[in-house]
């Protein structure tokens, strides 16, 4: 699997993921849930976007290298 092809699987992923997170959250709604969105589900997305533009450096890296292999 290509870079490119795992951000994308990535993105898809933690969309659905948001998605079943919600379901969770409307049927746990203690202070323990609060806790671990506060802890782990607010800064995913942030983290998430972060991790996507590394990948896209990595691929673009790759990319040159493979290139500079075939010359």
């Amino acid at each position: 699997m290509s870079a490119r092809a795992s951000a994308v699987k990535l993105t898809k992923s933690t969309k659905v993921f948001m998605q079943s997170w919600d379901q969770v959250k409307s049927n746990w709604g203690d202070r323990r849930q609060r806790e671990f969105e506060k802890d782990f589900m607010e800064t995913l997305p942030d983290d998430v976007s972060a991790a996507i533009r590394v990948i896209e450096e990595i691929d673009k890296i790759l990319t040159r290298a493979r290139r500079d292999c075939e010359e």
